[in-house]
């Protein structure tokens, strides 16, 4: 018994692909480098207010820097990028996505009830309307959907050769659903423009004018002459399109190379080099969500020492 269990845990780690924990744990310290130079920007000033201290005031004008940098805009859009795309491959290596939406959305919801509440009391615009979390749990889902719906169709075909062969064209299916998406963005919705060498995304989608309509059309795109963030006084934002649709698009790698003989292609490289990384990422949503609340109070921790010394 012991020794089935044994194997079958060996295999389980197999079947783990050293590369995509690896990219993921690149992403997270990036992405926690980032939300630290923002709490040293943004955050750090409020507390020092509150606290009576002026602890980092000094780097302030360099995170300041930072933030406003076109390097720092275009690698973020790369690694946000990339993170969202390795969301989609992740995908394709689970047939229980719809269970892995229910945390998610759970995790959402209580990120948008804790962050209202630590905005009405103690620090205002940190409260997160719709951010990353909401986005990634609304992509798993509609992957979920139209593999689910897949499957379904599937199981209608009768067993054989051929039933295989088509079972395996349509697994594409949401992975296409997201290029076309993508397509329609960019053709009709939006476009990518070099501002000051920074590379960003204009929305042709006209504002109505009415607040309401607005805050919950922008969950679906950005709007022109409606800035989510500021109008909603929210410290995070990230639309379904085009987001959702790079989630699906990504699935197109999963399945044309961990559902093929190429998806052991890397594993020569794997060794004890990348284990710190690849730790990080197999648990890149717990530190991803934790970072939002844990930085903001390590730095108002060291403020308060500073007091008593």
């Amino acid at each position: 018994m012991r020794a089935e269990a044994g194997k079958k845990l060996r295999t389980a780690r197999r079947e783990r692909y050293w590369e995509i924990d690896f990219l993921r744990g690149v992403c997270v310290l990036l992405m926690v480098f980032d939300h630290f130079m923002y709490c040293l920007w943004d955050v750090m000033p409020a507390i020092n207010s509150f606290l009576g201290t002026s602890l980092f005031a000094d780097l302030r004008e360099t995170a300041m820097q930072y933030w406003n940098w076109n390097v720092r805009e275009n690698v973020r859009g790369v690694v946000i990028c990339m993170f969202f795309v390795l969301c989609g491959i992740s995908c394709t290596l689970t047939r229980g996505n719809l269970r892995r939406f229910v945390p998610l959305a759970a995790v959402a919801v209580g990120i948008s009830c804790v962050t209202y509440i630590i905005d009405e009391l103690f620090l205002e615009g940190i409260f997160i309307m719709f951010g990353v979390i909401h986005m990634i749990a609304c992509g798993v889902l509609m992957f979920a959907v139209l593999d689910n719906a897949v499957s379904a169709v599937c199981a209608l075909f009768p067993k054989g050769e051929s039933a295989k062969k088509a079972e395996t064209i349509l697994r594409y299916l949401p992975g296409m659903f997201g290029v076309v998406l993508l397509i329609v963005e960019f053709s009709c919705f939006a476009d990518l423009r070099v501002t000051d060498g920074a590379v960003e995304l204009v929305s042709s989608v006209q504002s109505s004018g009415d607040y309401f309509t607005d805050v919950v059309r922008s969950i679906f795109i950005e709007l022109r002459g409606f800035n989510f963030l500021r109008e909603t006084n929210t410290s995070d934002y990230f639309p379904l399109l085009p987001y959702t649709a790079v989630i699906l698009a990504g699935s197109l790698l999963g399945r044309a190379i961990y559902h093929t003989r190429a998806k052991n292609a890397l594993r020569p490289l794997d060794g004890s080099w990348n284990g710190g990384i690849c730790l990080l990422g197999r648990h890149s949503a717990f530190i991803f969500v934790a970072e939002m609340v844990v930085i903001p109070l390590f730095l108002a921790l060291c403020a308060f020492l500073t007091t008593l010394f």
